[in-house]
């Protein structure tokens, strides 16, 4: 077992013949957060897509839990134990919750049994039978990440998952995501309120053009100055 659980070096990846990462090199030790920030387009969720195998064209080493995952398919890199929330959610319409739940494969031994993720997530318990079309924006971000819990990837990657939601709606997420990091979860976070992801980060990376530009360590830091730093390169 390894004290990094993600280790990336010299990542590259192109859409086509778009060259859009750039050399990106970052660590995510074992059990703690990382927050990727940066405007639109500067490669946040390309990273998140490449440390997935879902970028086709891609180059430079990342290792899970000591693993070379650079030259795996999707689902061989979710097998090392990686969950993926896309910032689209991904959940099936079609399928009602449970249905939802049960589909992917348990693919280590769950960090949370099923009861303790209806502790986490009460109305999806309640809306078991409900078809994913039936539920608000919030209940389809809990689904999506109840259902790779129940696989029991240990290393969780959450692309935006407060973009559009509520403010009333925000505060049980950040709740919940702290609740996983306190249960051991390692986590990779894309999002673009610094102040949001204050409380629950341990480590920034700044994202421009392809490249990590900046980086902090939040016990390193003053909370304000280094909110202010980080909004500087958001443009806030």
């Amino acid at each position: 077992m390894t004290e990094t659980l993600l280790e990336i070096r010299g990542l590259e990846a192109w859409y086509g013949e778009s060259h859009v990462l750039h050399g990106v090199s970052f660590d995510v030790p074992r059990g703690q957060v990382v927050s990727l920030v940066g405007r639109n387009g500067a490669g946040k969720t390309t990273i998140m897509r490449s440390i997935m195998g879902l970028v086709r064209k891609r180059s430079g080493s990342v290792q899970v839990n000591g693993a070379q995952a650079i030259a795996l398919k999707p689902r061989q890199i979710a097998r090392l134990g990686v969950g993926y929330v896309p910032e689209e959610r991904g959940i099936f319409a079609s399928l009602s919750v449970r249905e939802n739940l049960m589909l992917p494969l348990v693919v280590q031994k769950p960090l949370m049994s099923m009861d303790e993720i209806f502790a986490l997530f009460p109305n999806l318990q309640t809306r078991m039978s409900a078809p994913g079309t039936k539920l608000s924006g919030g209940e389809q971000q809990m689904l999506a990440i109840a259902r790779v819990l129940r696989t029991g990837a240990p290393l969780l990657l959450l692309d935006e998952p407060t973009e559009g939601l509520a403010p009333v709606i925000i505060q049980p997420i950040e709740a919940n995501i702290a609740r996983l990091r306190e249960r051991g979860y390692t986590i990779v976070l894309i999002e673009q309120n610094v102040r949001f992801a204050w409380s629950l980060t341990d480590h920034f990376h700044v994202v421009e053009q392809g490249r990590v530009v900046d980086s902090l360590r939040t016990r390193d830091e003053s909370r304000e100055l280094a909110v202010a730093r980080l909004n500087r390169y958001l443009g806030v």
